[in-house]
């Protein structure tokens, strides 16, 4: 028996990604918020608020409940159209389709020219998807109608006439035409070998496109313009200066703990994360930790007389003097106010 709790506790941690529809035994709605999260962002999550304690009776085939759904079939020999699901279809058919595309190779990364792939499966995709929203719950159909709307507008398109989103308005129709009927059999659980089985492999099968897309296909395109496959910038950013000195100062700050124990080094972690912008304006002023208020003071008019304003004549750097002459001025106050305080304080304690 499904209890209304731990439905509500799966729907509040893991429902993003579908925990509560797998409690449930709702295997195909469980596969859909995880490929769009949530239900679209969020927004079937919220749905699921209302709607659990039905999917909770449905899982227990409640007697009051199969009472209610029977009066309904008896009234309706075909479920009503419900636009939710309609609008379920049409987002997940076309995230297939999209996903598919995105995810085959590149002719020049990859080797092989794949192109063609998407032209064939695309309509197939789109199809599915369909098919696997309309298959959720106490409703089912065949993937045989919208998978023959699919590709017949799917042919369209070699006279310039068709798109994604028109072949998948003609799955839905055809789905909803021919396919929509009720699910009247009390289906007993599939063995859990075998539905854990099938959901793996789909859940790598969808995964395995978006990691081929971003691996040969995602771009970063810089200001100038150049484009750069994300995996070099990734690669690019893990051997930058930055980074290094992250892991660098994160492995100073291990060995600090094992040494020294948690206190002293959560102490020496908010040190170097600069919280006063001593490191910063000392850096601004070529100078070392330390200084006195004289170096200070002296490096301040060396630096500012150099990149005042005033003595730039080309127009093209005087935008970056001026920049560069306020930078110094601020670090020149923030390093003199933090020697005040301290000097207040040293007296204070005296």
């Amino acid at each position: 028996m499904k209890s209304y709790c731990l439905a509500y506790f799966f729907w509040l941690f893991g429902g993003f990604l579908g925990a509560h529809h797998l409690y449930l035994r709702r295997y195909k709605q469980a596969f859909v918020w995880w490929c769009l999260p949530g239900g679209y962002f969020g927004a079937g999550w919220f749905r699921d608020v209302w709607r659990i304690p039905e999917y909770v009776r449905e899982a227990n085939n409640d007697a009051e409940y199969l009472k209610d759904l029977s009066e309904i079939m008896r009234k309706y020999p075909r479920p009503p159209i419900s636009f939710v699901r309609i609008l379920g279809q049409l987002l997940f058919g076309n995230i297939l389709s999209v996903v598919l595309h995105l995810g085959i190779p590149n002719k020049e990364d990859f080797g092989l020219d794949l192109e063609f792939l998407p032209m064939i499966l695309a309509p197939a995709a789109t199809a599915l998807g369909i098919w696997v929203v309309g298959n959720i719950g106490r409703q089912q159909g065949s993937l045989l109608p919208p998978i023959l709307a699919c590709y017949s507008v799917h042919l369209l398109r070699f006279m310039g006439f068709s798109s994604n989103a028109w072949i998948c308005l003609a799955g839905i129709v055809a789905f909803q035409w021919k396919s929509r009927q009720w699910s009247r059999k009390i289906k007993e659980p599939e063995p859990f070998w075998r539905t854990t089985l099938i959901l793996v492999i789909c859940a790598l099968m969808y995964s395995s496109l978006w990691t081929s897309y971003v691996y040969y296909n995602m771009r970063v395109v810089t200001k100038e313009g150049d484009e750069i496959p994300v995996r070099d910038a990734i690669g690019n950013f893990l051997k930058s200066p930055a980074v290094q000195e992250f892991w660098r100062n994160l492995g100073a700050l291990w060995n600090h703990a094992w040494a020294h124990g948690f206190i002293s080094t959560f102490q020496q972690l908010i040190d170097s994360l600069d919280p006063l912008g001593e490191k910063n304006a000392l850096k601004m002023l070529d100078l070392k930790q330390g200084a006195s208020q004289e170096e200070i003071r002296t490096k301040y008019r060396e630096l500012s007389k150099r990149w005042h304003p005033d003595k730039v004549t080309n127009e093209a750097e005087k935008d970056h003097a001026q920049a560069k002459f306020l930078e110094i001025q601020q670090a020149y106050e923030r390093l003199s106010d933090i020697k005040s305080r301290r000097s207040r304080r040293n007296k204070l304690s005296a």
